[in-house]
């Protein structure tokens, strides 16, 4: 069974919860394919250690409030046997509300199934729904799941309830989830905390955890390490290790592992055919003149890009994009009508707004503008 798959199972539900809670969504859609290839030493709990080597295959595809993600993986153990399995996710969420701007709900969907070798196969379904609470940089959610899962014999029912707390600072985000699992008649409690940051071409995912079970769950610490290097517009290298404990959901069998592999981005967003939105009209000073519009400048960056926008009069500029998962990213001032951030920014095609001294976003000046789905505007770039 794959590496990893019961942590990063309950690491992902609590990441997902916090970073993909936004109020910006890309206008549209845009899909992202990967291939993973990577070799691993797994140890489950019982059985010596064994070298095996895999292929992931994902597609994600995301759009104003839904994102569908799939993935597939073959792993080879040294003994010849095989393991197959498939995730289908969906998250879908609420149109935001002017009455209540800092809540959202959501509807997060899940499938999959696997199987080893000749003799074991299993499969699950789950819905779960969720009610997200979010500033620019912190929230927490609740969340209640109901499902179905099955080792080959009759489904069992699946109940979860589960809370978390958010916290973002500038390149980290912090997570702390608290679930509650029963599986037919095995019942136990998971604490998770995670973390993700980034900076430059590096990124970082850490997480620690613990189980106590009242029936057949089993109980322990557990974590996990990784960390991606990005280093062409279409390649990654990427490692991880940690200890992951049995998932009733899903089938995996508690153990240890370590891996290192390549990622190649094999799909990207696709750049639409723009035009530029109809401008409306600006406000005319007293004395005649148009005010004037901030403008926005990219330059180059030893561990990015450089992300400079020019505001005259301006206390507060933040931005946010595709790039940032559209959370918004206060600018630093740097000089009398200037603001800036060096961001990690892929090459390609991207999204952007910017919103001086909190007022409405908008997509400045030295951008494409283009009317998004809900009658506002998002700024279009290219990165070299």
């Amino acid at each position: 069974m794959r590496p990893a798959r019961a942590a990063r199972r309950a690491w992902a539900a609590s990441i997902t919860a916090a970073s993909s809670l936004v109020y910006t969504r890309p206008a549209i859609a845009q899909t992202t394919g990967t291939v993973d290839i990577s070799i691993s030493t797994v140890r489950y709990d019982g059985f010596l250690a064994s070298g095996a080597a895999s292929l992931t295959p994902a597609l994600r595809w995301a759009r104003p409030a839904a994102t569908v993600s799939a993935r597939g993986t073959y792993l080879r153990f040294e003994s010849g046997h095989r393991s197959l399995q498939g995730l289908v996710t969906a998250s879908l969420f609420t149109p935001p509300s002017v009455a209540l701007p800092h809540w959202r709900g959501e509807l997060f969907l899940s499938a999959g199934g696997s199987s080893y070798a000749d003799f074991a196969s299993f499969w699950h379904a789950t819905g779960e729904a969720r009610l997200h609470y979010a500033t620019d940089d912190r929230g927490a959610w609740v969340g209640g799941t109901v499902g179905r899962t099955s080792y080959g014999i009759a489904p069992r029912p699946i109940m979860a309830v589960t809370i978390a707390v958010w916290a973002r600072r500038e390149v980290a985000t912090v997570t702390l989830a608290a679930t509650r699992w029963s599986v037919g008649d095995t019942v136990y409690s998971d604490v998770v905390s995670s973390a993700h940051a980034s900076r430059g071409r590096l990124e970082l995912n850490g997480g620690l955890g613990a189980r106590a079970s009242s029936h057949g769950g089993g109980h322990g610490v557990y974590g996990e390490g990784s960390g991606t290097l990005t280093i062409g517009a279409r390649t990654a290298l990427f490692a991880a290790a940690g200890r992951y404990p049995t998932d009733p959901v899903s089938g995996s069998v508690a153990g240890r592992y370590a891996s290192a592999g390549v990622r190649l981005w094999t799909a990207t967003t696709r750049a639409p055919v723009l035009r530029d939105a109809p401008m409306s009209r600006q406000p005319v000073a007293a004395d005649g003149d148009v005010p004037s519009v901030a403008r926005l400048e990219l330059r180059p960056a030893r561990h990015g890009v450089r992300l400079v926008v020019h505001a005259a009069g301006a206390s507060r500029v933040d931005l946010a994009g595709d790039f940032t998962d559209w959370q918004p990213v206060a600018l630093r001032q740097s000089g009398d009508d200037a603001w800036e951030a060096v961001l990690p920014i892929a090459s390609g095609v991207h999204r952007l707004n910017i919103r001086i001294d909190d007022q409405k976003w908008t997509a400045p000046a030295g951008t494409t503008r283009l009317t998004d789905e809900f009658g506002g505007e998002v700024g279009i770039v290219t990165i070299p």
